[in-house]
């Protein structure tokens, strides 16, 4: 494919991650707009946006040498040290930044007893358009990529990042079309139940499906991360993330008047 997109002598940029800034852009600029929408005080996020962007570079470089512990901790010493902290090889995890912005962003909010449920439904969408764009990089540029294959759709990467020479699954698109039905599922839906309109419900709803359907693709990648027993740690997280909001989802759907708590002040959180 093409895993690097322009090269000089004095710069090289590398595609997928031309990819991930797009996507962060594209993002960024669709949640202000919802932000807008939703008439919540999106001045929250400037104000402690070094804090999250801090956090966020710091978790996605720790989950991503957690999930390569053989390349970076192959022993103890000072060269691991050196190895951990050289970030320039570009050595870091996108569910790793998601989750420490997340985490870091929603701590800020409920401080400033924001209600929660609002704000992701605002953040929900433009991150699953972000991640597409990510998705694209990573298939361009061979990372996240699957495992051998006979099916016709196969394809063959001539990259050091890819450790096949047969055709692999191209698990990359595999998420983006997983991506592209779920928004249209709730396109779909919205137009046929009032289910969405509760506060939370498009959260929960992207949650579910995507855990499930990455949980699904995880079985079909061929790139090394960290197991336990032959199980992908990918695969126990997105399984846990689906079984947690398939039980919320299941009370929303059985009980109307189930609220899931939003503000600090309803005695517990997001």
């Amino acid at each position: 494919m093409f895993p690097i997109i322009y090269e000089s002598s004095f710069i090289s940029l590398q595609t997928m991650w031309v990819f991930v800034a797009l996507g962060l852009l594209v993002s960024s600029y669709l949640t202000v707009q919802r932000l807008k929408r939703a008439h919540v005080n999106f001045t929250i996020l400037i104000k402690y946006s070094t804090q999250i962007l801090i956090w966020a570079t710091v978790t996605s470089r720790l989950v991503y040498i957690i999930f390569h512990l053989d390349s970076y901790l192959p022993t103890l010493n000072l060269r691991t040290l050196i190895n951990i902290i050289s970030i320039w090889d570009q050595g870091f995890s996108f569910w790793g930044a998601a989750l420490g912005a997340l985490a870091v962003g929603f701590y800020y909010l409920h401080k400033s007893e924001e209600n929660l449920w609002k704000w992701a439904d605002a953040l929900i969408v433009p991150a699953m358009i972000g991640l597409i764009i990510g998705e694209m990089g990573a298939f361009l540029g061979g990372y996240s990529y699957g495992s051998p294959t006979a099916l016709p759709w196969g394809i063959t990467y001539e990259s050091f990042n890819v450790k096949y020479t047969l055709p692999i699954h191209p698990t990359q698109i595999y998420v983006i079309m997983a991506i592209v039905l779920i928004l249209a599922g709730k396109k779909y839906l919205s137009k046929r139940t009032d289910f969405f309109k509760r506060e939370g419900s498009s959260t929960l709803y992207f949650t579910f499906f995507c855990s499930v359907a990455f949980f699904a693709i995880e079985f079909l990648r061929g790139d090394d991360t960290l197991q336990i027993a032959f199980i992908r740690l990918p695969e126990v997280f997105f399984a846990t993330v689906a079984v947690l909001t398939g039980l919320i989802l299941k009370k929303r759907i059985k009980n109307p008047n189930y609220e899931p708590p939003t503000t600090p002040n309803s005695g517990l959180s997001l």
